[in-house]
């Protein structure tokens, strides 16, 4: 091929590409302006059990920039949700080469550590005692897709209605608060207008532990809408995580099975061990 030909032929390349990425179409935010009306307390909670995010399962990509102390990493990852059954997180910092996996099932959870060659894998009920808050897989599921939750519960019935107190936030929003009695956990939904979470906030006192997810940009999708931004931030009394994840290409309703697989040759360690990634050395 002559230089010429080549030149035309990288030329319209780079062409079509920009053309597709500026007819590429682009979220449609949805900003609240409905005021938060006087509502019984069930009417409230039904309106908000019936704004959820509908789905069966649930893929779609992240850009994930994780923060805590003086360190700080960025990732791309894919989630994926087979709904009541299983999500599984795939992070991939380069080149869309998996070096991270969690998995959480109803029972377990797994961390693969690709790059070290190490897993942990621990049942829900031992890391709900040693890490009390979040660490549910209804709980994670209901977060991660924008739903209400209550602990200890596969589903939320509106009678649940009944475990919540209802009042009114500084900037007019719906707050809806619970506690579980057996853990201690102290848990809290933010809600607007539109009958939407904004914001979710698990606390254990005791532990001095917390877990808050606040929701952006909220976008239509298929009619529908779905926080395409969360923000996250984990704390405990001797590490502090911030997260921002940010969704793209989100889809649901395709077929997808999620199974849990350790490689051959990899060596078992201990959440800690993990969790010293992401913490920042003093």
């Amino acid at each position: 091929m002559n230089i010429s030909r080549y030149r035309r032929i990288l030329f319209f390349s780079i062409l079509l590409g920009v053309a597709f990425t500026a007819c590429k179409p682009k979220q449609q935010i949805v900003y609240s302006t409905a005021p938060v009306e006087d509502k019984e307390h069930n009417e409230i909670f039904s309106d908000i059990i019936t704004s959820e995010f509908p789905y069966h399962t649930f893929s779609a990509k992240l850009n994930m920039n994780l923060s805590t102390g003086s360190k700080s990493m960025s990732s791309k990852a894919n989630i994926r949700i087979v709904k009541d059954n299983a999500l599984q997180i795939s992070i991939q910092p380069l080149f869309g080469v998996e070096m991270f996996r969690i998995f959480i099932n109803p029972d377990t959870v797994m961390f693969l550590d690709r790059m070290n060659k190490r897993y942990v894998m621990e049942s829900i009920v031992s890391l709900k005692d040693s890490y009390p808050v979040g660490f549910d897989f209804y709980t994670m599921q209901s977060v991660f897709t924008n739903a209400l939750f209550v602990t200890g519960k596969k589903r939320v019935e509106a009678a649940d209605f009944r475990k919540f107190t209802y009042s009114r936030t500084s900037d007019q929003n719906y707050y809806i608060s619970s506690k579980d009695d057996s853990s201690g956990i102290d848990y809290s939904f933010t809600v607007n207008g539109d009958d939407r979470i904004t914001f979710m906030h698990l606390m254990q006192a005791e532990k001095k532990q917390s877990l808050q997810w606040g929701y952006n940009n909220f976008a239509v999708l298929d009619e529908l809408t779905f926080p395409h931004k969360m923000n996250v931030t984990l704390t405990s009394s001797s590490r502090k995580i911030d997260a921002e994840l940010l969704f793209s290409d989100v889809s649901t309703n395709d077929p997808l099975q999620l199974t849990m697989h350790v490689p051959n040759g990899y060596s078992r360690t201990s959440v800690d061990e993990i969790l010293k990634i992401f913490s920042s050395k003093k």
